[in-house]
């Protein structure tokens, strides 16, 4: 999602208008970027494990660009395994993040971002080396792009939950990211005077936390089986969002849902006007109690109007 405005500003400085992206399959981005218009393919590149794992990756990207020529390799990265392989394929363009890493040798065009933004967030650098080769963002939304059948069989699923809704994203990449399902349901309670339908969002492996925590408590569903596509149509109906820092919460900011960010470590920037932060205090997501949570979104509620959004 934050690289979204990038790769369009790229794809709009070439003759047709799209990119070729290439991915870990962990993003799913075959899926989530499906009606991208910006994206004519999404091919994966496997992440290896072991002492050999650079090798694998740097033959990997070089097979790659020898199959699909391209007349440009844009890195929106650090690491110089794209930027060997390009290389050795002979790909004339070569652009990346540089940073003052083994990159830069292999790269055919500057300017590099300076190595006192290696610790900045990915967003920053971004913003930076948008501004360094002349590439045109207007904004830095994602505005993701729906498949208009992904959001079809949403609705036909849900069809009789009552709204408003409010989504949670409960899954996260890691323990000091992931507040506790518990605490999710005591928030889904207090404000259940406010949501008809609370759906719980994640991934399979969380269905279960998911169940538990809710008990017999009604009006609660959970829908942590969702491919990727419809759990980004599921989030796009909902009136608002509450979630930890993960994947969810920057679809849910780029499906224009308001969401309210529970931050643990490396806190993601408020980047969109949707939104919100919530942190518990020096990156501790355990911190943030459910009072604080209730009264961020039922105050972002009152303040901003939240409705039932669905048509």
């Amino acid at each position: 999602m934050w690289h979204l405005p990038t790769i369009r500003a790229i794809a709009a400085a070439t003759l047709e208008q799209q990119v070729v992206l290439v991915a870990r399959p962990s993003s799913r981005a075959a899926e989530v970027l499906a009606v991208e218009p910006a994206v004519a393919r999404v091919l994966y590149a496997p992440h290896y494990k072991g002492k050999l794992k650079g090798v694998r990756e740097t033959l990997d990207f070089h097979r790659l660009c020898k199959a699909e020529k391209p007349r440009a390799v844009w890195i929106l990265e650090k690491i110089d395994r794209p930027a060997i392989a390009a290389f050795l394929a002979g790909v004339p363009d070569r652009r990346g993040f540089g940073l003052g890493h083994g990159q830069e040798a292999f790269l055919t065009a500057g300017p590099y971002l300076p190595k006192a933004m290696r610790p900045a967030h990915r967003i920053d650098k971004l913003e930076a080396f948008e501004k360094a080769h002349g590439l045109v963002v207007a904004s830095r939304e994602p505005d993701l792009k729906l498949d208009p059948q992904a959001l079809g069989a949403v609705k036909a699923r849900y069809a009789d939950a009552p709204g408003p809704w409010l989504a949670l994203g409960i899954g996260a990449s890691e323990p000091a990211r992931t507040w506790p399902a518990e605490r999710f349901a005591q928030v889904a309670e207090r404000v259940s005077d406010l949501f008809g339908t609370v759906f719980w969002v994640g991934g399979p492996h969380e269905a279960a936390a998911a169940t538990a925590a809710i008990g017999d408590r009604p009006g609660n569903v959970v829908a942590c089986d969702l491919p990727l596509d419809q759990s980004a149509a599921l989030i796009s109906l909902c009136a608002g969002f509450l979630g930890n820092d993960s994947g969810a919460l920057n679809v849910a900011a780029a499906v224009r849902t308001p969401c309210v960010g529970l931050m643990g470590t490396a806190p993601l920037p408020a980047y969109s006007r949707w939104l919100s932060r919530l942190d518990g205090g020096a990156g501790r997501i355990a911190d943030i109690t459910v009072d604080q949570a209730v009264d961020a979104v039922r105050g972002r509620y009152l303040a901003e109007g939240w409705g039932d959004t669905r048509p």
